[in-house]
């Protein structure tokens, strides 16, 4: 194998699969391992060392590493996180290194060009993190410049590697790659599936957009009602808060307006927050539709901040609460934290799932702000900066009508 790059890949494989039920090492990808699938694709990229960490089950991976051209580093600490399996396979490169491609076993079909684009990338900015990304969404491998080794290796503080990333935000280049690859994980059997599906494009296999599953359908997006009103503004996000009396009379009102679309359907989609789920419940039984809740279409998680007033988040974090006004589409705080970008990947994925299932000629989603905004920002191609200022009240109703080929109109309270 010819050595194309004074670069080091860490595969991550030391985890108990607890989520998926399975060990994700050696779940089967078209006939191969998906650890196999892993190295083979950096071999082809000809990187000069590649270190297999290992932990929980490992006398069942050493057979199939041992055929490989891979160095094999055990983390007896696996089960303290993920930050340990890092450091240690940080610690195993022991060649004169570049960087490092930081690969996760549950991400195991990314391809030969994305890791060239990487690469080609590194040689442009040598000193600087790359991520990849399909549309926005952040993904993996993730590339760290040698620079960084030793501080990571010695860091000891809360938040692991994202600490690390965090504090040198600025030295991060999210690179597009337009693949899907990066940010698809086995994390559960839903994962999987998809991973599989997922390997049947990438041999050719056609990629449906949004707009081609709407093609000649309708599509009803209603915000759900007023909530029950907090002492002070909140941060909303995935809190749980039932509908005020009012927000019970806005959803009643979206279902008397929705009844004169004269819909085809026999059903509605609802987000399983309680606030879109009352909504989407009061709308059904007005017009006698079944309703099917997917908690894919929550609302954007904003972590610890979900539910608490906004005076004291201003208070407790106020250079972050800065940055996120700064950097309202992309910003993230901790790990449970979503971006819009995160947001539209689950809601578009969610959608689409549902276009391919349910062959009405009609669909009705009753959600969030946020959620339809990003849903909308998809069909129409525009920016979600742009779309995130568009103001729905609640109870809105907003129509993609596919049927006379027009993107997208409303009919308001």
């Amino acid at each position: 194998m010819v050595r194309k790059s004074n670069v080091c890949a860490l595969i991550l494989a030391a985890g108990r699969s607890s989520r998926m039920g399975r060990f994700k090492p050696l779940l089967s990808i078209d006939g191969v391992t998906a650890i196999e699938r892993i190295i083979d694709t950096f071999n082809e990229a000809g990187l000069q060392q590649i270190v297999v960490i290992t932990g929980y089950n490992e006398e069942k991976l050493l057979p199939v590493l041992r055929k490989k051209n891979v160095d094999i580093v055990h983390n007896k600490d696996f089960d303290k996180g993920m930050f340990e399996s890092i450091k240690t396979g940080l610690r195993a490169c022991k060649l004169p290194a570049d960087g490092f491609l930081l690969m996760l076993v549950d991400i195991p079909l990314v391809t030969t060009d994305i890791i060239d684009l990487i690469l080609k990338k590194h040689k442009e900015c040598p000193d600087r993190f790359i991520v990849p990304c399909f549309h926005g969404k952040k993904g993996h491998p993730l590339f760290i410049p040698s620079k960084y080794k030793d501080e990571i290796v010695c860091y000891e503080g809360q938040g692991g590697l994202k600490a690390i990333t965090t504090k040198y935000e600025t030295e991060m280049i999210r690179l597009e790659v337009g693949c899907e690859s990066v940010v698809l994980d086995m994390d559960t059997p839903e994962g999987y599936k998809e991973i599989l599906d997922y390997s049947r494009v990438l041999k050719g296999g056609k990629i449906y957009s949004l707009n081609e599953l709407l093609e000649g359908r309708r599509l009803f997006l209603i915000r759900h009602g007023e909530t029950i009103q907090h002492k002070e503004k909140i941060f909303m996000g995935q809190y749980d808060v039932a509908l005020s009396e009012k927000g019970r009379s806005q959803a009643i009102d979206a279902g008397k307006r929705l009844k004169e679309y004269d819909i085809n359907t026999d059903r509605i989609y609802s987000s399983d927050l309680a606030r879109a789920k009352e909504t989407a419940g009061l709308i059904a039984e007005l017009l006698n539709l079944n309703l099917i809740c997917n908690s894919n279409f929550r609302e954007l998680s904003l972590g610890e901040w979900d539910g608490r007033p906004i005076s004291e988040i201003k208070r407790l974090y106020p250079e972050e609460y800065e940055k996120r006004g700064e950097k309202l589409v992309e910003y993230k705080f901790g790990n449970k934290f979503e971006n819009f970008y995160d947001l539209r990947y689950r809601a578009v994925k969610a959608m689409k799932r549902i276009l391919q299932e349910d062959k009405n000629s009609d669909l009705v989603l009753v959600a969030h702000s946020g959620v339809i905004k990003v849903l909308l920002s998809e069909v129409n191609k525009t920016d979600i900066s742009d779309e995130i200022k568009r103001p729905i009240e609640n109870g809105e109703i907003l129509l993609i009508d596919k049927r006379r080929g027009s993107h997208e109109r409303s009919f308001g309270l």
